[in-house]
């Protein structure tokens, strides 16, 4: 019986049993899209992947990502997940290499600390920009005032978030969506998307993030994809402070499962961030095998 071996880690965290935990299976060459569905649907995990012979011989590996209910093209946690399993399986030795993904070539670096990967995530572009607070406070079962910006669909295809900045940390914790509810001060994509809600202040975010529904995965404790979107959110909303150029997201604390993310970015000439790096820790979790 054919078996492969389960690499389990958890990602954007330094502590076992914290930040997103992640499912790693090498040697992935031959298997099928609906047998890498199935194997992830039975990780039950926010994602799982699947590394195989890159199609360019300079780049690492290619890389797919699945979460329980569909393939992604490009996601955070995996990604740097994957990239501290081949290192550390010594793979990949190189301190700067490249990912073949669904969205194309993704560049990633060893941090400082070994257990540290940066990553280059697609610049995602502003989708829509919506200015009903009150109703869109209602369908987050909070009060207008608590609404710190107009919320902004950001991304592209199944890389958007709808982005909503709220006052307070307690607002980010005791929020009630109503998704339905949502749509008329929204979209219907928007309010069914991925829905990232945060607080922010001097460099600091205190995040969650709710997957469309469509992933299987619920509410993810890290999401390093909406890191490059929360950027930009806070950009267009006048909430990033002009000298600004680093800062760290805390997400799954209401989960049980703290995590943070790191970002780093430069500016262009009309002060938008650019050429920005999102990045985190890595710690090992277990190794199991997986019969076929």
């Amino acid at each position: 019986m054919p078996k492969m071996r389960l690499h389990h880690v958890d990602v954007f965290t330094n502590e076992r049993f914290g930040g997103n935990p992640l499912a790693v299976f090498l040697d992935a060459d031959g298997l099928s899209d609906e047998l890498m569905q199935k194997i992830a649907r039975e990780m039950n995990l926010s994602e799982t992947t699947f590394v195989q012979t890159p199609k360019q011989r300079e780049h690492a590996a290619l890389v797919r990502i699945f979460t329980p209910g569909q393939e992604l093209p490009f996601a955070g946690h995996p990604t740097v997940g994957t990239a501290f399993v081949l290192t550390r399986l010594g793979l990949v030795n190189a301190p700067q290499f490249t990912f073949e993904e669904g969205v194309g070539p993704v560049g990633l670096r060893r941090g400082d600390e070994p257990d540290f990967f940066w990553m280059q995530p697609p610049l995602p572009p502003v989708d829509a920009t919506f200015h009903d607070t009150a109703g869109i406070a209602a369908a987050l079962g909070l009060s207008a005032g608590e609404i710190a910006a107009p919320a902004r669909s950001i991304g592209a295809g199944l890389l958007n978030f709808l982005c909503v900045a709220l006052r307070s940390k307690s607002a980010v914790d005791d929020l009630r969506i109503d998704r339905e509810k949502l749509v008329t001060p929204t979209s219907e994509k928007a309010a069914f998307g991925d829905l990232l809600i945060f607080h922010y202040a001097s460099g600091s975010a205190h995040s969650r993030m709710f997957a469309h529904p469509d992933s299987g995965i619920g509410e993810d404790p890290a999401t390093g994809s909406s890191v490059a979107p929360l950027v930009f959110a806070l950009y267009h909303g006048g909430l990033l402070e002009p000298e600004c150029a680093s800062l760290v997201v805390e997400q799954g604390t209401k989960m049980r499962r703290q995590s943070f993310l790191h970002a780093r970015f430069t500016r262009d000439a009309k002060g938008a961030p650019s050429n920005i790096e999102v990045g985190g820790r890595s710690i090992f979790v277990f190794e199991a095998t997986l019969e076929l």
